[in-house]
């Protein structure tokens, strides 16, 4: 018999911090640089959210097979009902990320405006 979880930095700080990490980076890192579309921004926002779900439900699974047994074997007999409850847990790590992401999706549209503003004024030879 498994004896109780103890909540420990490793087990349950560590692995949300890492996720919301993921979701402040990632977007970042699809776009690009040097990139002046909304619709580009948006994608990648679209994109980091199905991999934060994805990333989030892999982590679910390994934190209940850490504390149940026969998790994996669980998954392996039943993939797809077994799926759809761990990223219905993983959902619930979006109460954390999707603030984050919603954060960065700002910070990013701003930017991405002060670029074109600055692009702008530029192109018109400094009469802005």
């Amino acid at each position: 018999m498994n004896e109780p979880l103890t909540l420990t930095f490793g087990n349950s700080i560590l692995p949300l911090a890492g996720l919301c990490a993921l979701v402040a980076w990632l977007p970042g890192w699809l776009v690009g640089r040097g990139n002046l579309s909304q619709r580009v921004l948006a994608r990648a926002v679209g994109v980091t959210a199905v991999v934060a779900l994805v990333v989030g439900a892999v982590l679910a699974a390994g934190l209940y097979a850490a504390i149940n047994e026969g998790v994996w074997a669980g998954i392996l007999k039943a993939p797809l009902e077994r799926a759809g409850f761990f990223l219905g847990r993983s959902a619930l790590f979006a109460l954390l990320w999707g603030p984050v992401l919603g954060f960065v999706w700002l910070v990013k549209a701003q930017e991405l405006n002060r670029r074109l503003g600055m692009r702008m004024v530029d192109s018109e030879g400094g009469k802005g």
